[in-house]
């Protein structure tokens, strides 16, 4: 018995138009799409000129699926007499995706096969977060582009440089946890731009942003016990490491420092300001 992510393949290789694709994509569209399959999802592509891909989204997702298409050829018109629905747009523009969006209403899947320039990505990722009221995925193929010589070669701003970022800005929906010990003047307004982003998932050239706003819940401290933990003894130990540091260009090691006791000491020494909620067995 076949599994998903081959049953995607043969999809694929028997879609009656051509289709370019990554041998390690199938299986991550298997992962992320699977519990799509048999659904009347609606699911949203970004360049699909050739048509193959339309062709295999449909046999693989079947009959109920909505399959809607987006690109800049108006040639890609012509996908519209094999049942599919197709936007003609500039997906680097954010007027072009406003009133797509709109017109399309709630969707499942945002597909990014497009320009692959990292402004055309960063772009089609906050316009579809805008747009996007309910669970969906917004996931951009073919991230190796930030390293290409012909888009981005991963300067300051690549898209994979804003996803690392984006990253940041979820985490920052914890920063009241603590608020002695994270800066005090944070961005508030990218941390908000993100709160309905459950995750963002980095594959091999692919990144997926699932969004969930039900599930994005703002983070409490919390305790089984209302009683105290144990002495920690956290900085008693070693203080820093020598590592190599992951860099893509050349080799590097540095050292990493730890936390000071001093000031862990002081903090536990200042007037507690957390809101700890008390669970008791």
């Amino acid at each position: 018995m076949q599994n998903s992510s081959d049953e995607l393949i043969d999809c694929w290789k028997s879609s009656p138009f051509p289709s370019m694709k990554v041998t390690s994509y199938f299986s991550v569209y298997a992962n992320l799409f699977e519990h799509l399959r048999g659904t009347n999802c609606t699911f949203i592509e970004t360049g699909i000129l050739d048509g193959g891909s339309l062709h295999m989204w449909r046999n693989w997702l079947g009959s109920e699926a909505r399959i809607i298409g987006i690109d800049l050829n108006p040639e890609a018109e012509k996908w519209r007499d094999a049942g599919f629905e197709i936007y003609i747009g500039d997906q680097g523009d954010p007027k072009f995706w406003e009133a797509c969006l709109k017109k399309i209403g709630k969707f499942d899947v945002l597909l990014d096969d497009g320009g692959h320039q990292s402004f055309q990505q960063i772009i089609t990722v906050i316009e579809a977060l805008k747009a996007a009221n309910d669970r969906c995925l917004i996931v951009v193929e073919d991230t190796h582009s930030c390293f290409m010589n012909e888009f981005s070669n991963h300067g300051r701003y690549s898209f994979l440089e804003y996803c690392k970022a984006a990253t940041d800005c979820i985490l920052g929906r914890a920063f009241p946890i603590y608020p002695k010990q994270f800066p005090l003047f944070h961005n508030k307004d990218q941390i908000n731009f993100f709160k309905s982003v459950l995750s963002i998932q980095f594959y091999t050239s692919i990144v997926a942003f699932h969004v969930d706003p039900k599930a994005s819940i703002v983070p409490e401290l919390c305790s089984n016990k209302a009683k105290g933990p144990a002495s920690d003894f956290r900085y008693q130990g070693k203080n820093n490491a020598i590592l190599s540091w992951p860099n893509i260009y050349r080799n590097k090691v540095i050292k990493v420092n730890g936390g000071r006791a001093s000031f862990f000491k002081k903090l536990a020494s200042l007037p507690a300001k957390i809101n700890l909620k008390i669970f008791n067995s």
